[in-house]
């Protein structure tokens, strides 16, 4: 049990989170960029075969480490909101990373690998000549002056009437950390190349984003974020039409290889639906309680609803693996299945503040009840065992679902739901419509 000894002491360490706030120049909306052909691509979990980072000796304690550290740091990145009165959005700091997205940009086109994050509206990557430039990346640093494709955006343009300029007369950004790196960059108009799962490659011409010259710290370790947030300014998703979807297996899996992500048209919208909400760098949605094996847990729903406080609601994000659930919620779920669970497998105390017992999901849990989530609208996400589950040890696993009061808050009650809970499901962002779509389906059969 020394692995899940280990990850028990991280669990209770973990303290020094990341928290940030994100400062921009407003800039108006470019129009949507039209595209002819469903534009996929491919996401990459930071732990799988097809990842940089991949480390063929990493043992099921070492990826389910990574697991509870990004949650728990994205967690916290999600909970302290920061707002000002232009926008607010969070992004990825280092310990936050999940997903990849890989893709290519100029031309001749370099490929770039750059943080998924559902929680940030920007796309911003490393340009050179940049201060300082790790030489440990995986990736090739883009280098406009390579690119037959690039221009800089104007100060002289409408759209940057309220930004800085440089000396250059270059329409500038400036994302600030609290405690993480930051970047300062400008606003570039650049070709993007997307590959998908069959090889097929899109090209996406005249892309607003962010080149990132001066960056306060730089580990290697990604070349950018990829911001899947909705914005006033410069959302690449609302220059694609304002859609995106995106299907994830396993992800405990590194072998699995359809992860992928849909944008603009594209994008699948089938299944069930539900309001959604973005704000503030969020995208809410309605719980309005949660049954297991058709019996609706007595958890009162106003523990679910958002307020004008800024640290309640509901929030879907691809950001955590957990499940984070405002305490009384988690109380509740927490006991139904201890209780399910009594007398059949023995528990597993050596994880402070989580719910862990000895034994194997696939061996062990056959006859596990699903647990459904249920969302405004009558739509359903269900969750199986490997999305409620999560092995920290050959023989020890845990509830993939935590408390919000893991930060030390017990007063907040803002709910997360994480990606293993979206497992197995395509998770379709409407955006211009407000709706929130989720199809259970192996995302194999996504790929014509």
């Amino acid at each position: 049990m020394a692995a899940a000894i280990d990850i028990a002491i991280l669990f209770v360490a973990f303290t020094s989170h990341l928290t940030l706030t994100m400062s921009t120049t407003i800039v108006a909306l470019a129009p949507a960029i039209p595209i002819h052909k469903r534009l996929v691509t491919k996401l990459i979990h930071r732990d799988s075969i097809f990842s940089p980072r991949y480390n063929a000796n990493d043992t099921i304690a070492d990826r389910a480490r990574r697991a509870i550290e990004t949650s728990i740091a994205r967690f916290v990145q999600v909970s302290e909101l920061v707002s000002d009165d232009i926008r607010t959005n969070l992004l990825p700091s280092q310990p936050s990373e999940l997903f990849y997205i890989n893709f290519s940009i100029g031309h001749p086109p370099l490929p770039q690998l750059a943080i998924m994050d559902s929680g940030s509206s920007f796309l911003w990557i490393k340009c050179l000549p940049c201060s300082p430039c790790s030489s440990k990346s995986p990736i090739s640093i883009f280098d406009p002056r390579k690119s037959f494709t690039y221009s800089s955006m104007s100060c002289r343009r409408h759209r940057c009437s309220y930004s800085k300029c440089n000396s250059y007369n270059e329409c500038t950004y400036n994302i600030t950390y609290v405690r993480g790196p930051g970047s300062t960059g400008i606003y570039v108009f650049e070709q993007l190349t997307f590959e998908t799962i069959d090889d097929t490659k899109i090209v996406v011409p005249r892309v607003l984003l962010g080149c990132g010259r001066n960056l306060e710290a730089d580990k290697g370790q990604y070349n950018g974020v990829f911001g899947l947030g909705v914005g006033r300014e410069t959302s690449l998703i609302t220059q694609l039409g304002s859609r995106f979807s995106y299907c994830v297996g396993n992800i405990m899996d590194p072998h699995y290889p359809y992860n992928q992500l849909f944008l603009g048209d594209g994008a699948i919208m089938e299944g069930d639906s539900t309001p959604l909400e973005s704000s503030h760098g969020r995208y809410y949605v309605t719980l309005e309680g949660i049954s297991i094996e058709g019996k609706l847990l007595e958890i009162d729903r106003r523990v679910f609803e958002r307020t004008a406080m800024a640290d309640n609601g509901v929030v879907f994000d691809s950001g955590t693996a957990y499940t984070w659930l405002a305490q009384d919620a988690y109380n509740v779920l927490s006991e139904e299945v201890q209780s399910l669970f009594k007398e059949m497998l023995q528990r597993y105390k050596g994880m402070p503040n989580q719910l862990c017992y000895i034994g194997s999901v696939r061996e062990d849990l056959g006859g596990f009840p699903a647990v459904t989530f249920h969302f405004a609208n009558g739509a359903q996400l269900v969750l199986d065992t490997l999305s409620m589950f999560l092995h920290i040890a050959p023989r020890v696993f845990c509830l993939a679902i935590g408390s919000s009061s893991v930060n030390g808050d017990s007063s907040k009650n803002l709910s997360v739901i994480g990606m293993m809970a979206q497992q197995n499901y395509n998770v379709g962002y409407d955006i211009g419509r407000n709706k929130l779509y989720f199809q259970r389906i192996d995302c194999e059969l996504l790929e014509d």
